[in-house]
């Protein structure tokens, strides 16, 4: 007998399970995804434990004959391809035929389903009923149903309890599972969709005439800006707030591919950058893109849950949404247009003895010509804007305590621009940065009284409601204890809604909504690592907001003032997010410079 063999059918399905459901959220996508398929106007989704209990979807959708509900069971039966060059131009949500079995193979399983009436008065045959338990063969039944479709999936992995181990707390699985049903709800506007947790219905999009109406619903209160154009075969529809309202990631920022909601940080930079020098590197704002293209010209089968995509040709239509987009913004928003000068990458933080590398004149690269037979440009592509780097004046960024200035005998001259402070040493002339400067000597403060676990905090005089996402709501559910030794009092109080209680009295200047926002955002952009091994980013984000910023006019007395703080601080080099803080300019340079060396 060969060493190779053909594994079984359920080996086979709960292998592909390994791959198309990683959570309870998987199995409500891809059901969902096939009541869409199905022509479906109305969808429900009733969730019993997290979704580890139930997951239950009802559809109006076609319906299913005793025949093709056997068929649908089977690995690799399908009804949305059909030959090899299909893929080539995938437009259904689903294609592979493998969910129904995978999902079977982990639960137990029930499907009823029945078709429509052809026309009106005429008798349909009774319901079919399909119930599986942990992949075994299926059983048929019929049943009495309404027309369409219902899929139960009870007890997720009762049958593989290693991957139950991997489940988070029952809000992060409900906040998932809220994130599925939106998507739905924003990716197809004439679909009602309900969402019910635990016997309760907690949210509901009506039907609605287009997608703005679908999007301005979802976001409630929240001033979107519509921005619609067109390049080459890509169409851009985008609801997108103004600058002001972004985050510090792109949790916020949902983005479609004909109707598909997908991951792709390329895009999501390109309609960061599309902001221009108005909106920071590394902020993103809030709303919903949706990018309509020519089927032929995506690769939707690159990933398990189908939730990234490939471009025939990426860049060019990274260049195209960033053009329609800066086009449509600068209008919206009465700001100059974006050029090419993209925003480069914002520096990693660092913690209280790390300094980055410097780098200077780094230019963005041209993009690439298509070779494809299309083309996104309309005239003027080709034309870049020259960027120059100039030599930098020195950085006081690896200098040893003994060598870093003493600032506190700086003697203050002027503020400039309202943003840097120009300062007189006898070795030269120095300019602070006087938010990154700010910002160094809060996040010391801060870290100093977290590790002493002394953070005054200050009750606010009303609580403030802050709207977020199902997902970050869950964290502040679960992460309640650990907010509070940062000197935060926040509370969630409804599905997508948080309050701020108390805030630390450091950052009195800073705005709670800000700062709930950005915290989240901040620990979410960390990689996944726990809130405990994210503290240090966590306080450089509220020493972010609780500090002088730009723009802030200062007196001579507060400038004074914190340059004696930073004599106080372990590093006062950079801030904590890496940018550095001060730049000195030599009296020798400075008398070369005007000739009289």
């Amino acid at each position: 007998m060969g060493v190779i063999q053909r594994l079984p059918d359920d080996l086979a399905n709960q292998i592909a399970a390994g791959e198309v459901v990683e959570r309870p959220a998987s199995v409500a996508k891809e059901l969902v995804e096939n009541a869409l398929d199905a022509g479906a106007t109305r969808v429900r989704i009733d969730v019993e434990g997290g979704g580890v209990g139930l997951v239950r979807v009802s559809d109006d959708g076609s319906g299913m004959s005793e025949e093709d509900a056997a068929l649908a069971v089977e690995r690799h039966a399908t009804s949305k391809i059909a030959k090899l060059s299909d893929l080539a131009c995938i437009a259904s949500y689903g294609f592979r035929g493998e969910a129904l079995p995978s999902i079977a193979s982990v639960s137990r399983f029930t499907l009823r389903t029945r078709r429509r009436a052809d026309e009106a008065g005429v008798e349909v045959e009774a319901g079919v009923e399909v119930t599986i338990l942990g992949g075994g063969p299926p059983r048929m039944a019929p049943c009495g149903v309404a027309a369409g479709t219902t899929i139960e999936v009870k007890d997720l992995f009762f049958n593989v309890p290693a991957r139950r181990k991997f489940l988070r707390s029952l809000a992060t699985e409900s906040a998932h599972l809220t994130e599925v049903a939106e998507a739905a709800a924003l990716s197809s506007a004439e679909l009602t969709v309900v969402l019910s947790r635990e016997g309760r219905v907690v949210r509901e999009w009506l039907r609605a005439k287009d997608r703005e109406e679908r999007v301005r619903s979802s976001f409630g209160d929240e001033a979107l800006s519509r921005c619609v154009g067109e390049r080459g075969p890509l169409r851009v529809e985008a609801f997108l707030s103004r600058p002001e309202r972004a985050r510090a990631a792109a949790s916020a920022l949902t983005l479609f591919v004909n109707g598909r909601p997908v991951r792709d940080r390329a895009l999501a930079r390109a309609v960061a950058q599309a902001y221009g020098s108005v909106l920071e590197a590394g902020r993103y704002p809030l709303g919903v893109v949706y990018l309509d293209i020519d089927p032929a010209l995506v690769d939707v089968n690159v990933h398990p849950q189908k939730a990234e995509v490939r471009f025939a040709d990426g860049r060019a239509v990274g260049e195209a949404l960033f053009r329609v987009l800066a086009d449509e913004l600068a209008r919206a928003f009465g700001m100059p247009v974006a050029t090419r000068s993209w925003n480069r990458p914002p520096a990693k933080p660092v913690g209280a003895s790390e300094f980055p590398p410097v780098h200077f004149g780094a230019v963005a690269e041209p993009v690439a010509a298509s070779g494809l037979p299309w083309s996104f440009s309309t005239g003027e592509a080709g034309k870049e804007e020259p960027e120059t780097a100039a030599a930098p004046p020195r950085l006081l960024v690896d200098a040893r305590p003994e060598e870093r200035p003493a600032f506190s005998r700086l003697a203050f001259i002027a503020q400039l621009r309202q943003t840097f402070l120009l300062c007189e040493g006898q070795d030269g002339v120095y300019v602070l940065d006087q938010h990154a400067a700010a910002e160094r000597v809060t996040f010391h403060r801060l870290r100093t009284a977290y590790e002493k676990r002394g953070i005054a905090t200050q009750a606010l005089l009303f609580p403030v409601s802050v709207e977020v996402t199902a997902q970050d709501a869950a964290f502040v559910e679960e992460e309640q204890r650990a907010l509070s030794e940062l000197g935060l009092d926040v509370r969630a109080i409804g599905p997508t809604t948080v309050a701020v209680h108390a805030m630390p009295r450091l950052l009195s200047r800073a705005k709670p909504e800000n700062v709930v926002r950005d915290l989240i955002a901040e620990v979410t952009r960390s990689g996944g690592r726990a809130f405990s091994n994210a503290v240090d980013l966590v306080l450089a984000t509220m020493a972010c907001h609780g500090s002088v910023r730009a723009g802030d006019r200062l007196s001579a007395e507060e400038a004074g003032a914190l340059l004696v703080a930073l004599d106080q601080v372990d590093f006062a080099g950079h801030c904590p997010h890496g940018r550095p803080i001060v730049t000195r300019i030599g009296w020798d340079e400075l008398e070369r410079k005007v000739g009289r060396r």
